[in-house]
């Protein structure tokens, strides 16, 4: 089995990075949050809820940014709250805590207002990269690892070439014993059956037909018409992609030939490695599914365009690849690896395992483009179905 330098933490748990990450428990402080971070080389999660939420919201809130703070590659954690906010940050303290890692506080209006918060702010992070400092890398197996697998800004070369390189690659994670995320549930019609047919059990592909079904369902309903008629967007079009199955097609060839465990949620934990389909029914920016990816405890994702996108994640290395090598050439500044060799010449089988090579690589350090340009995003996923919102507003942190 192949291995890795990680990071052990608690709970059988290994991380890739040792992040500091500084958590805003509120909007109102997202720019305090941000001024630490850049003093101190460490990165904020930022968000625009926290307080005057609904229950089924403010859930939601919680879930993310206390996932967020408990991934392996977060060493440390500091919680900055203004004080008087919906979130409870105690609670959120306490939840990260759960993972092993420190966990520092600081309240704005305690300290006297933003000057001073972000002072102690400084003092703060210095003591936690003080005690993190000594956790030291050690080998471990790639059955702990764990990969998210997305694309977003597709073009026709994305399901020849991208796609199927991050297929090759997936299937060598498996096989090493290692666990594959995929989502984009909502790019799944027009090819529920190909994925359908890779279930592990007849009930688990049942399961699949039935989620597509209901997102169609769902869509019609809520915007009046078919998924379709929006999906492939105008970029998507332009880049040569000219119907969902089209685009459904190549979407799940990130899965390769692996079989598919099974169906779980951003509130679930993952069950055993495997492959497993994330069923996060967001409409919006692909951050939301990076994100998600982050919460279930993802140490990186392989990120798949075929016209280039800069983002990253806050929490873990996005690694960039594109199938067309026109745009490797123009945005080799925000990509990392150029699977169009494949439309010149050179075989499927060959660059999907120099990808996993350099998913070993991250694994064991080297930076992505997405960490050396500091792209850290974080969208904490927000889904509109009845039966998530009521799942929500049970959770807790």
């Amino acid at each position: 089995m192949d291995t890795f330098q990680g990071y052990k933490r608690n709970q059988n748990k290994v991380g890739i990075r040792n992040y500091i990450l500084i958590i805003s428990a509120v909007s109102c402080i997202n720019t305090v949050s941000s001024k630490i971070a850049l003093k101190t080389d460490s990165i904020e999660l930022n968000h625009d809820k926290g307080c005057l939420e609904s229950e089924e919201s403010h859930a939601r809130t919680i879930l993310g940014i206390a996932s967020a703070g408990k991934n392996p590659n977060v060493a440390g954690v500091l919680v900055v709250e203004l004080g008087c906010e919906f979130t409870d940050s105690e609670k959120l303290m306490k939840a990260i805590e759960s993972s092993g890692k420190p966990v520092e506080f600081l309240s704005v209006q305690e300290e006297g207002g933003s000057p001073h918060a972000i002072k102690k702010g400084i003092t703060l992070i210095n003591k936690i990269k003080e005690e993190t400092r000594v956790v030291k890398k050690e080998k471990v197996p790639v059955d702990k690892l764990i990969v998210g697998v997305q694309c977003g800004g597709s073009d026709w070369t994305t399901p020849i070439s991208g796609n199927t390189a991050i297929g090759k690659m997936t299937d060598l994670v498996i096989q090493n014993g290692g666990t594959v995320l995929m989502s984009e549930v909502a790019g799944f019609p027009g090819s529920e059956g190909v994925v359908a047919n890779n279930a592990s059990t007849y009930e688990k592909g049942l399961e699949i037909y039935n989620m597509v079904d209901d997102i169609r369902e769902e869509f019609l309903k809520e915007h009046g018409t078919t998924i379709e008629s929006i999906n492939p967007t105008p970029g998507n079009k332009d880049g040569g992609l000219t119907t969902l199955v089209e685009k459904s097609m190549g979407n799940v060839k990130k899965m390769g030939d692996s079989e598919i465990q099974g169906i779980i949620t951003l509130e679930d934990e993952i069950p055993y490695p495997g492959l497993w389909i994330v069923d996060a029914r967001v409409e919006g920016p692909d951050q939301f599914n990076t994100s998600g990816f982050a919460m279930l405890g993802a140490h990186t994702t392989v990120f798949s365009t075929g016209r280039g996108t800069p983002i990253g994640n806050a929490v873990m290395p996005l690694i960039k690849i594109t199938g067309n090598p026109e745009t490797y050439k123009k945005l080799d500044s925000i990509l990392d690896f150029n699977a169009g060799t494949i439309l010149e010449g050179e075989s499927i089988d060959k660059v999907g395992k120099e990808l996993y090579e350099l998913l070993l690589d991250v694994a064991n350090g080297k930076l992505t483009k997405s960490e050396i340009n500091e792209n850290f995003e974080f969208v904490i996923p927000r889904e509109h179905r009845a039966d998530i919102n009521e799942k929500a507003s049970s959770s807790t942190c």
